[in-house]
């Protein structure tokens, strides 16, 4: 059944709330939640789409909400979109598809267009012909795709297509927040002390890069070839970093790493060989241009800024004995190098808000 008028009210009001929403995932849930309430739908799902790829990131129906920013840190649900023939149709043809996924269900695909090209899918399933809603539908897709470009374009580094400074302090405290447990401080820190006895917990890490001898790269070459430099080294992070890693450019010719659920041998294995892939890279007009990078485990226990200071400490250690390398705060504290202030030790009772 079409909207009357007696529910424009309603979707005034949606569109009001979706556009109260300023990062990513709230405004998806947002868009499949206002859709799901407002259309006879039995599911709706919201794809995004990489190459040849895609993946599920918000999900609704009768039995409840299921998001992928909830569900885990490592996204390794992408499929090929060969797998679905409606998918691949409908971003071939840049336009709604329509299949019936049983013979009283109606499976609906629409694509989401960005710069020309698909970035996402909306899929609905219904009992009903949507024929008329297809209008509302495409007018509320056109909002999600007008305000997310908005959003990507406020997130990201102008240079370098990176995360930004802002991003950083968004989803740094958003990280944070979702990995804290349940429990006393007291529990929380007996937890933490046994996790230094095994070597195999996961854990996330914070890593600050800094580019070595940047300023002599801006005064040798000028800053045309620095922004080059900063440009090029972006594109080696999104190479050699999973999907599921955070990147971001910090200022200047600091970048930040956020590795997702790794051990501590694995995060230091894969920040040295992004190290090393830099040091061979051969830079147009500045040849080789090398990195020092200090990183930290992120703590539930703690506040966004102590964490960072530890992996800055880090990362002048490198700067100050011989550059190109690679420290980890904690092994160089275990080790005598550096001395950890009384309220990051063990057994403080540190809380993060």
């Amino acid at each position: 059944m079409p909207i009357t008028p007696s529910d424009h009210e309603r979707v005034l009001e949606s569109i009001a709330r979706l556009t109260e929403k300023r990062d990513r995932e709230s405004l998806e849930l947002c868009l499949i939640q206002t859709m799901f309430e407002l259309l006879p739908v039995e599911d709706i799902a919201l794809y995004r789409v990489e190459d040849t790829q895609f993946g599920l990131l918000v999900r609704v129906n009768p039995e409840g909400c299921w998001s992928a920013a909830d569900a885990g840190d490592d996204p390794e649900y992408l499929m090929p979109i060969v797998n679905d023939a409606l998918f691949a149709e409908c971003l071939h043809q840049r336009q709604m598809r329509v299949e019936s996924a049983s013979p009283r269900i109606g499976r609906y695909a629409f694509p989401i267009l960005h710069q020309g090209r698909g970035v996402g899918v909306l899929c609905v399933e219904s009992t009903r012909d949507l024929s008329d809603d297809r209008r509302l539908i495409s007018g509320f897709l056109r909002i999600y795709q007008n305000y997310l470009a908005l959003i990507d374009e406020n997130a990201h580094d102008k240079l370098t297509g990176l995360l930004n400074r802002k991003t950083f302090d968004d989803r740094f405290i958003g990280i944070l927040l979702s990995s804290r447990h349940t429990g006393s401080a007291k529990e929380q820190l007996r937890r933490l002390e046994r996790r230094r006895d095994n070597s195999g917990i996961l854990s996330h890490w914070l890593a600050v890069l800094d580019i070595d001898h940047f300023k002599r790269i801006n005064d040798t070459f000028g800053h045309l070839y620095g922004d080059e430099v900063l440009l090029l080294l972006a594109n080696l992070m999104r190479r050699s970093f999973r999907r599921s890693d955070l990147l971001f450019r910090y200022g200047g010719e600091e970048f930040v790493v956020i590795l997702k659920s790794v051990e501590l041998s694995n995060a230091r294995n894969v920040l040295d060989r992004f190290r090393q892939v830099v040091e061979l890279y051969n830079f147009p007009q500045v040849g080789q241009v090398t990195i020092s990078i200090g990183f930290t485990e992120i703590r539930d226990l703690e506040v966004p800024t102590m964490i960072i200071e530890r992996a800055d400490r880090a990362l002048y250690y490198v700067k100050e004995n011989g550059r190109n390398q690679i420290r980890s705060y904690e092994q160089l504290v275990v080790g005598g190098a550096l001395t950890a202030p009384q309220s990051q030790q063990l057994g403080g009772d540190t809380e993060m808000f």
